[in-house]
């Protein structure tokens, strides 16, 4: 496959000053702080738990209940998930979380152990009982657990479990200076070993990667683009499916997101702290036209495509201001807390690679923290270790 080069001119992986950002040759990336880490894995928890109520509400019933989600709702305010805690993360952080542990006592991603570890969290967490799981992952971990290879038991993933797990591939390959697209493809293999799947998964992964550098947009774009075509060139075979780098293509073209984000810096500028106060109504009227446009034209399913799309629409809408990010995730309707979790990683990596602190409120941190005994610092620490 020719190389293609990215919008800075350098080749995927690599900054404008041609550094390599563990590449395919696993050359050894840019030092990753502890700060870096701990603001994505608890930007991911904030927006899946911000997310998790209003999961599978259409657009209309959240906007209509509660217009842009600002606070971590009650129980009896989710139409869905009314029995699980205020502030509860889901199998999103869990399995994340689950990943990242056992890539970093192993030193590698690979296929077998990523789906024995699965089976481990499955089980553990009652995530069949509690219906907790994906259809694609509860299919294949079954499979394999019958004796399916895992490199088989994948072959019908196409919803998002694979993007969703992404992240955790991406962040060891990221610390440990590993060759990313090596380490994501091992990660959805047991799961989610689909043309479907491994486009919107590696664009995503590759966009994070970006992100974590310190990469301007368009090197974050670029870099989506050929991981979305590593993805697709990874696949056993080709399916028909939308296109993660189509969609978001479309989206930047539409001009949504710039227009969004130019009015915001506006009112930025004119003294108002951002989301601190009320949100000018012209600013807001845009905000509210991003997420109709995301769901109605690109849909919010489970399919890999669609939550990778609206994570990445609605990065280059926010970019560095996470609480937006996550906020929008949860107002978008379908698979919220997913698409929450993406996009506030995605935010938060730009953000702190920048130089910029995370702006998600310390209560809403604090109370998603506590309540789900998320230790980070231990974790970062193996890791990094």
């Amino acid at each position: 496959m020719r190389q293609q080069k990215g919008a800075d001119g350098g080749l995927p992986g690599q900054g404008r000053d041609g550094r390599a950002a563990q590449d395919m040759r696993g050359s050894p990336p840019r030092e990753i702080s502890p700060e870096l880490l701990r603001g994505i894995l608890t930007a991911y928890s904030v927006g899946d738990a911000l997310g998790m109520p209003t999961e599978f509400m259409t657009r209309q019933e959240i906007d209509s209940n509660f217009g842009l989600v600002d606070r971590l709702l009650e129980p009896g305010e989710s139409q869905n998930h009314p029995n699980i805690p205020q502030a509860s993360v889901t199998d999103d952080t869990e399995q994340i979380c689950a990943l990242l542990d056992e890539y970093a006592e192993r030193g590698r991603v690979d296929a077998k152990h990523t789906a024995q570890r699965l089976l481990r969290w499955m089980r553990e967490s009652g995530a069949v009982e509690k219906k907790y799981i994906g259809p694609s992952s509860k299919a294949a971990l079954e499979a394999i657990e019958r004796g399916e290879p895992p490199e088989r038991a994948g072959l019908g993933g196409t919803t998002c479990g694979g993007v969703m797990r992404s992240p955790a591939a991406t962040l060891f390959a990221v610390a440990r200076g590993k060759p990313l697209a090596e380490c994501v493809h091992a990660c959805l293999l047991p799961t989610h070993n689909t043309h479907l799947a491994l486009e919107p998964a590696m664009g995503y992964a590759y966009a994070l990667r970006a992100a974590m550098l310190g990469e301007s947009d368009e090197t974050i774009l670029a870099e989506m683009e050929s991981g979305a075509i590593e993805g697709a060139r990874r696949a056993p075979y080709p399916m028909c499916g939308p296109s993660l780098a189509a969609r978001v293509s479309d989206f930047t073209a539409s001009n949504l997101g710039a227009r969004l984000s130019t009015a915001r810096n506006v009112q930025t500028q004119a003294g108002e702290a951002r989301f601190q106060t009320p949100v000018a109504a012209g600013v807001r009227d845009d905000i509210e036209a991003t997420l109709d446009f995301i769901y109605t034209v690109y849909g919010t399913t489970l399919a890999s495509v669609d939550v990778a799309s609206a994570a990445l629409c609605i990065f280059l809408t926010a970019r560095d201001d996470t609480w937006l990010a996550v906020r929008m995730g949860a107002s978008v309707g379908g698979d919220t807390d997913t698409i929450a979790a993406l996009a506030g990683a995605l935010s938060a990596a730009r953000a702190i690679a920048s130089g910029r602190p995370l702006n998600i409120p310390d209560d809403v941190v604090g109370e998603v923290l506590q309540k789900n005994r998320l230790d980070f610092g231990s974790l970062i620490g193996r890791l990094l270790s």
